[in-house]
Parts: C-alpha cells; structure tokens; sequence
C-alpha cells in the first residue's frame, strides 16, 4: 500500500459489498449489511439515520478507524479492504480528515498548537502551516488564543484548520453541528461548503435533516442499509439552513 503524503488525484470513495459484524453467534450485531456506494471526487455527501443505522460505522470504515467483515473499500484510489492496522493508521495519516461534534482540543495549548500537534503526532506537514490553516478558517487574529478564550463556533473552527492541516483528499464530519447553536451551525456548514467548492471531498454523517439541504447527494442508512440515495441539482446555501 502506497503512503505517498502527497494529493491523490482521485479523492473519491468506492465501496462494494460492504458488511461489518460485531459479535459473534446469537449475540453478533449485523452493523452493515452489504453496503455498495460510489462517491466521486469533490462531492459533498451527507450521510443520514437514526442512532443505530450504521452510518458512523460505514464512515468509520471508509476513514480507516474500523475494518470491515467482508467488502471492498477504496479511498482516495487506495484498497484499505486487507490492510493491517500499522499500514491503515498511514492511509489516515496520508489521505483522510477528521472533525468531531465535541472538538477535543487540548485546553493547555493555544489555537495554532492545536493545530501543530496534530502535525508532530502524524509527521506530516509543516508547522509552518497552522497559520494558513487558521487563516483559512477565519481565525487569523485568534491564533495565539486558548480555547477557554474562543467562542463554541470558533472551538470548531480550529478543530477543521486541525482537519486541513496535513492537506487529506477526503474530510470527515461527524455531527459538525451538534453542539452549536444554530447562526454558528450555519457559520461551520458555510465553512464545509466552501472548502468542497475549493474541490475537497466532504462527507457528513448527522441524524439533522436540515444539514442535507447542502448536500449534492444524501444517502439514508436504516438497520445497516442503504434506504435511499437523493441527489440535489441545487444544494442550499448553508446561510438559508434552518432548525
């Protein structure tokens, strides 16, 4: 498996026959039940379903975090299907960008070393660059700022320059917006919108219906399967998002 740190040209994901079990005998979960899904490079996809349905598990997946039972999954034009642990920490590593509903910022540490740490953990990208990515999420003036000296809105803004840091080809959020009132849900969204248009791949995985409004596609996942899959010719600005 290739670790090339630099930017796959194919930044989309393919998934064929997906399916994880936990457990196993009377008591295994079936968490995903033979999942096919194409996702094509620069596209902002919003995956929907209850607590339970599998969505966080597919994505889990799909980044690299868990490994499938049986299926094929390729990321970024990487097989991650077989992978052993050591070498899918380096797809992550290389290819893929996490944001969390709770930001997970380290509380000692200014906003630019929030960013830098993630760089010295994966090796990856030059410290140079928190800056940039600050910069790029409106927090330019904020750097130097604790996160007890940052809004809830500007918290998650440094955990996406955090995501941007090392560059991935595909951007994870998982619930970006649970813990933010709505203007500031708007801000974040408007955030993911933009960096999507600038042709980063953007996936994510809510139970809010009002997110999809800004996808391209939504896909529903209910008891570990695909409901349906809705495309939008004209995605809604996250601006006019309401809930």
């Amino acid at each position: 498996m290739s670790t090339d740190t630099t930017v796959a040209t194919d930044r989309g994901v393919r998934v064929t026959g997906l399916t994880k079990v936990f457990g196993e005998g009377d008591s295994a979960v079936h968490a995903l039940k033979g999942i096919d899904l194409d996702i094509p490079s620069g596209e902002l996809v919003v995956i929907l379903g209850p607590s339970g349905s599998g969505k966080t598990t597919l994505c889990n997946i799909i980044g690299g975090i868990e490994t499938s039972t049986d299926g094929k999954v390729e990321v970024a034009g990487v097989d991650i299907s077989d992978v052993a642990p050591a070498k899918l920490s380096d797809f992550r590593r290389d290819h893929v960008g996490f944001i969390f509903q709770f930001f997970n910022l380290i509380p000692t540490l200014t906003a630019r070393e929030n960013v830098e740490v993630i760089m010295e953990m994966t090796g990856r990208g030059d410290k140079a660059r928190a800056p940039e990515a600050l910069e790029a999420v409106g927090l330019g003036d904020r750097m130097d700022n604790f996160p007890s000296q940052l809004s809830g809105g500007q918290q998650q803004r440094v955990a996406v320059a955090r995501a941007l840091a090392t560059d991935p080809d595909i951007l994870f959020a998982d619930e970006p917006t649970g813990a933010l009132d709505l203007p500031t849900g708007q801000q974040i969204l408007g955030l993911l919108q933009d960096l999507n248009r600038q042709g980063r791949t953007i996936i994510i995985v809510t139970h809010n219906v009002s997110v999809a409004q800004i996808a391209d596609r939504v896909i529903t996942l209910v008891d570990g399967q695909i409901a349906s899959i809705e495309r939008h010719d004209s995605p809604a600005d996250a601006a006019d998002v309401t809930w």
